[in-house]
């Protein structure tokens, strides 16, 4: 969902893959929440610009193609393909693709996220969960494990929710690892 932290991870593997020597595309495919192209360009030349290592970061957006909330469904497929043919030519190590956040139950921006995965064909797939949202993370990450056989699991907030009852729950249902958990922004 918005605001469960999808950005701000976002950024934060763009930095743990830069220190480790990477260069990143992060791709601004969020186009319903107002500003999330903006925010993503920001953290971008952030860690570009102030994380450790000698890896590059950068940012591929389409401002243009954002509109009202419902009202750009469907354009995150080509942003993202013309993402990923921008970074082929970077020579980019590694993209990243931040779509929006959206409810297990939204057909047409489940749709969307099912056209992303069937043309882009990522190598990994992480759902991102606020771990202050609960139990009704378990429904959400079990449709999302059935529409696009999620790889693993990033569990956001930790530091404000200390229960983390919700991971272990989100484990069994997908069966897939937790492969980090984030505090702090």
């Amino acid at each position: 969902l918005q605001g469960s932290g999808k950005t701000t991870t976002c950024g934060k593997l763009a930095a743990y893959l830069k220190s480790r020597g990477k260069n990143v595309v992060m791709v601004a495919a969020d186009l319903q929440r107002p500003a999330a192209v903006e925010q993503l360009e920001v953290v971008a030349n952030d860690v570009n610009t102030n994380a450790k290592g000698t890896g590059l970061v950068s940012c591929y957006s389409e401002p243009d193609k954002c509109g009202e909330y419902g009202t750009a469904t469907g354009v995150a497929v080509g942003v993202c393909n013309r993402g990923i043919d921008y970074a082929k030519k970077e020579k980019a190590d590694i993209v990243i693709l931040d779509t929006a956040g959206r409810m297990h139950i939204d057909e047409d921006l489940m749709h969307e996220l099912r056209g992303v995965h069937s043309t882009t064909k990522p190598h990994q797939v992480y759902l991102v969960i606020d771990a202050m949202i609960g139990q009704d993370a378990v429904n959400a990450a079990g449709t999302f494990h059935e529409e696009l056989a999620v790889d693993g699991v990033i569990l956001t907030k930790f530091d404000s929710d200390t229960r983390g009852g919700v991971s272990l729950s989100v484990k069994r249902v997908t069966g897939v690892p937790i492969k980090f958990i984030g505090t702090g922004e």
